[in-house]
């Protein structure tokens, strides 16, 4: 077999296919992130950068957290479903559905404020999984040249520390370590031959970064305004590639070492809280993030003695654009002890309809949220739900990536997503 053919019809080992979503936050959104990282703030829509009143500040806006004293420890969980509909625009063709997936994703703060040597000063540990997929196809969909199976987590641990400079300002820095695993399965088709399979797993990176925040009281008009940037993280993958299918062992394609590597975003949020009207706190946030840094996901993969795998490697242009995403939301103390919320937000989509991808069903995101809290006098518990909808979106290979337009000796894919996500999050915050 030539090697420019086989490297045409190899096109689609991308791992776009398990890098490329927002898996917005949002549950899924806006490339891949997820900001759903404690229940009383995702209950406001994660509008809680100027507030950030409880230990997930480490997340939200980490200068929050020297409102906290003693020792405080969050523990918590979001659970995730992402219902998707790809409807053909071709025949013969059969709508596919994405398979049931409930990933569990936790989050686990702790802060301590120190008391008889500064009181000013604030440390906290947060774990919590910022960038995230989980994606499953069935084997014959028609996207099943693009992706049949995708996951990646990535774990970040971030110790902060923070220092209230005046009454009404406080600042903070912190380290962001991140532990990082992702793997793919796609099928492949080569002319004149069935249908066989690759998967590339035990892919794994450890980058690291860096966040700072500022949180700053307006005590006269009962408001105040947070600011907080994270730094980006450059992602370098190692992992390995399994072939497999009847035409594997006859071409001699031998499995082999893969390589990739993505910057995930910096990001910049804005925030206000205001509590002018008794019992009523109303939040406002804007995101910028950075999706420009995704201008390519290149894919490469080790040469053997045997079959020369390394033409299958490809720069795997992206060319996302930057994003916003916009949050509005608001808590009603409706008794001393019981808190009620609610929010919207709008997560813009980073891709490009010249680079949008069929592997997961991307595009611009409406969320509803709703949740409540209720504490004693050292334990709140706190639980929010999310409803978000996309943007249907439609495929019409008209991307630059040769992967959308049948270079895997696969079928053209015509169509269109519809989409939806649900998250359910809990946290318990108990204090020392």
């Amino acid at each position: 077999m030539p090697e420019r053919l086989l490297k045409r019809n190899f096109c689609a080992l991308s791992i776009g296919a398990l890098l490329l979503l927002h898996g917005s936050g949002q549950a899924w959104a806006g490339g891949v992130s997820f900001t759903e990282q404690g229940a009383a703030a995702s209950g406001k829509a994660n509008a809680f950068t100027g507030e950030a009143n409880d230990p997930s500040a480490i997340f939200y806006n980490p200068a929050g957290i020297t409102q906290l004293p003693g020792t405080q420890l969050m523990i918590g969980t979001s659970i995730v479903k992402l219902d998707s509909t790809f409807r053909c625009s071709t025949t013969p063709c059969e709508n596919s559905q994405l398979q049931d997936q409930f990933p569990i994703i936790p989050h686990f703060y702790i802060t301590h404020r120190f008391k008889q040597w500064d009181e000013r000063v604030s440390i906290g540990l947060g774990v919590y999984t910022p960038f995230g997929i989980v994606v499953d196809w069935p084997d014959n969909w028609q996207g099943r040249f693009n992706t049949t199976d995708a996951r990646l987590r990535v774990t970040v641990y971030n110790p902060t520390v923070a220092y209230q400079v005046t009454p009404e300002l406080s600042v903070a820095a912190g380290i962001r370590i991140a532990d990082a695993g992702a793997e793919f399965e796609q099928l492949f088709e080569i002319i004149g031959f069935g249908e066989n399979k690759v998967r590339v797993h035990d892919l794994e990176a450890h980058p690291i970064g860096w966040n700072v925040g500022l949180l700053y009281h307006l005590k006269e008009i009962s408001t105040s305004v947070g600011l907080q940037f994270r730094s980006e993280l450059q992602a370098k993958f190692n992992g390995s590639a399994d072939f497999s299918g009847p035409e594997v062992p006859i071409l001699g394609i031998e499995n082999t070492k893969f390589h990739s590597s993505i910057k995930f975003p910096p990001q910049l949020i804005l925030g206000v809280s205001m509590k002018a009207i008794p019992r009523w706190t109303i939040n406002a946030d804007i995101e910028w993030e950075g999706w420009r840094t995704v201008g390519s996901i290149p894919k490469s993969f080790d040469r053997t003695a045997g079959f020369p795998q390394d033409a299958f490697n490809s720069p795997g242009f992206r060319l996302w654009k930057n994003s916003y995403v916009f949050r509005l939301g608001a808590e009603y103390a409706a008794t001393d002890r019981l808190a009620l919320r609610g929010g919207f937000f709008y997560d813009q989509t980073p891709i490009p309809n010249e680079t949008f991808d069929p592997t997961i069903p991307n595009a611009d995101l409406y969320a509803l949220t709703t949740g409540l809290g209720y504490k004693w006098e050292a334990t709140s518990v706190d639980i929010a739900y999310l409803f978000g909808f996309y943007e249907k979106r439609a495929t019409n290979a008209s991307s630059i990536d040769p992967t959308i337009t049948g270079g895997t000796g696969g079928p053209t894919i015509f169509g269109s997503f519809s989409t939806t996500a649900q998250v359910l999050m809990l946290s318990v915050t108990y204090r020392f």
